[in-house]
């Protein structure tokens, strides 16, 4: 009989090896996608990659794409970087986009959530700025 301490000793090596080899056993997305831009188009193809197991949220200014914990042998992992490419070639320039990838422990195994999110930037950049004169 396997002691609880093992067993927990055992799921943590276990999860550590998933994580090294990049093998989750579930996926999870979360993209944000900003209403004034043309960006919500681009919903439909994050859903396709959830195998359709992903909302649609409307939020204050944008529609979040939010998917379950998708079996990693329903989530297409090329199709979702194809979306996250598109997303990054049509989003404004005033939108950089921020893109992350966590590991969570999930039923148990591994998941690994994608967090996609374009951001207005909240002050112009330097490039708009008129150049300082110097004084004569």
């Amino acid at each position: 009989m396997i002691s609880s301490t093992s067993r927990r000793l055992l799921g943590t090596l276990s999860r550590a090896v998933k994580r090294r080899r990049d093998r989750p056993d579930y996926y999870q997305a979360y993209v944000n996608l900003p209403l004034d831009t043309d960006l919500p188009a681009l919903a439909s193809a994050f859903e396709r990659a959830c195998e359709g197991r992903a909302d649609r949220i409307p939020n204050s200014g944008a529609l979040v794409v939010e998917s379950d914990f998708v079996p990693a042998a329903q989530f297409d992992v090329q199709a979702f970087e194809r979306a996250v490419a598109d997303l990054r070639e049509r989003a404004p320039d005033d939108y950089p986009v921020h893109f992350s990838a966590t590991w969570r422990a999930h039923d148990g195994g591994v998941a690994k959530a994608f967090t996609v999110i374009p951001q207005k930037r909240l002050f112009a950049g330097r490039e708009t700025a008129e150049p300082a004169r110097s004084a004569p």
